[in-house]
């Protein structure tokens, strides 16, 4: 008698993401792959993470975050609901939601979204927060999930005062004029006594 085995397929997805100091990190996330991005002002780009050394988001400035949701199985999957969490010193704007539905994502289909989200005021940033995550998490009615996140920092400003008031003398022709003809009045007035 011969006995065969088969092993059913197994599918899983990998993903892999650049840590701080360039080590990568790489994860099995099943047939649902989320990759969350936020907008760098500084760079003009969407990154995986913003660190302190990056730019920092100020009170009252606007986030942007860009979810993009995957289905990297074979199979069709329904329901799937993508949730995105604040860190304490971000709220939603209300131009976007915070819950996102898609009723069927198709094999190889990649779905992306935006979120938008504000820095709260200075007085309810608390003195030792300024780097957190954000993070978007989707699930699918046939139980497959994934979540990624993305990490930013904010700052306080100093006595609400963004940029430096400019110094020095407003109009420099006038005053280099002045001190022109007040050095020729010297010259005459020195010229006259002599």
């Amino acid at each position: 008698m011969l006995l065969v085995l088969s092993a059913g397929r197994v599918m899983a997805a990998v993903r892999c993401e650049t840590q701080y100091g360039g080590s990568q990190v790489c994860v099995s996330t099943g047939q649902l792959q989320v990759d969350k991005k936020v907008w760098d002002p500084q760079r003009g780009s969407w990154v995986d993470n913003l660190y302190i050394t990056d730019y920092k988001f100020k009170t009252g400035e606007v986030v942007r975050f860009k979810l993009s949701i995957k289905n990297v199985g074979d199979d069709s999957l329904h329901e799937v609901k993508i949730t995105d969490t604040l860190p304490e010193f971000l709220f939603f704007t209300g131009t976007t939601p915070s819950e996102f539905k898609f009723d069927i994502l198709n094999p190889g289909v990649t779905e992306e979204k935006e979120v938008e989200a504000r820095v709260v005021s200075e007085s309810q940033l608390k003195v030792n927060q300024d780097c957190d995550v954000n993070t978007a998490e989707a699930t699918s009615k046939e139980g497959f999930q994934d979540k990624d996140t993305a990490k930013l920092c904010v700052t306080k400003q100093v006595l609400g005062i963004s940029t430096l008031p400019k110094t020095g003398p407003s109009n420099t022709f006038l005053i280099l004029s002045l001190s022109v003809l007040a050095g020729l009045a010297g010259v005459a007035l020195m010229k006259l006594t002599k």
